[in-house]
């Protein structure tokens, strides 16, 4: 199951929490060809001490360090030979990863495009705990070097494979099927505001909520757009839903 050449495991550190206004400063992965990538990215703002204090990531340390334009190309690449899109709390790393390319290249990472596979969502369906409790319920042993993101990285690897090994049960459909069972529809469009339903798409929330998207709604779209705290996804997904 684990053995295709189209899987992308990712972890970033960051400079805070926000995808939209933080930014990356530090990328580990383990790329579809089985290579690992481990760099300090220039965010070109300060990083906060708060954060400083989570991952232990300086200014002074990616001071001299390139900016995250310089992999975007290559990024860019792995993402189109990637099927599976792995990460621990995938929604994270996937915004920020959207935000960072758009920010840098023009071009919009879609959530259709991949199949994502959670350990975070797989882990907590069957225990509620951290990657570092995950790590040690199923190695018996402590997480040493987590909070930088290539350690947290290969952790979150082999942590699915031992999920793999000790829960056939939730695999037993592939990881097409997990993906629907663990992360469900709301996937389709990244956000609050829409959920996808029978291959139809509806509000999440607000004074539609549970009604399939339509023309009719053009104008409380175009509210939903000016709001300054929807995703990407969601003010593409307005901006293209009548072309």
């Amino acid at each position: 199951m684990f053995d295709s050449q189209d899987f992308f495991y990712v972890d970033f550190e960051t400079t805070g929490v926000d995808p939209k206004s933080d930014r990356i400063v530090q990328i580990g992965a383990i790329l579809p060809d089985g290579s690992e990538m481990d760099v300090l990215v220039n965010p070109q703002c300060d990083i906060p001490a708060e954060s400083t204090e989570c991952h232990g990531i300086t200014n002074e340390m990616v001071k001299d360090a390139p900016i995250f334009s310089e992999y975007a190309e290559k990024l860019l690449k792995i993402l189109g030979q990637t099927k599976y899109f792995v990460a621990y709390n995938y929604v994270f790393d996937f915004q920020f990863l959207q935000y960072e390319l758009y920010r840098a290249t023009g071009h919009i990472i879609s959530e259709s495009d991949y199949v994502f596979v959670d350990p975070y969502l797989i882990f907590k369906k069957a225990f509620p705990h951290t990657l570092a409790n995950a790590y040690r319920f199923y190695y018996k042993k402590n997480f040493e070097g987590n909070h930088t993101a290539i350690h947290d990285i290969r952790a979150t690897k082999d942590v699915l494979l031992a999920q793999a090994e000790n829960h056939g049960e939730l695999f037993e459909h592939g990881l097409d099927g997990l993906e629907k069972d663990i992360i469900g529809t709301r996937k389709a469009i990244l956000g609050k505001w829409f959920n996808s339903e029978d291959g139809k798409i509806i509000f999440a929330q607000g004074k539609f909520k549970s009604k399939v998207v339509s023309a009719e709604h053009r104008s409380y779209l175009d509210w939903i757009y000016g709001l300054e705290d929807i995703t990407l996804s969601e003010r593409v997904f307005i901006k293209n839903f009548s072309k």
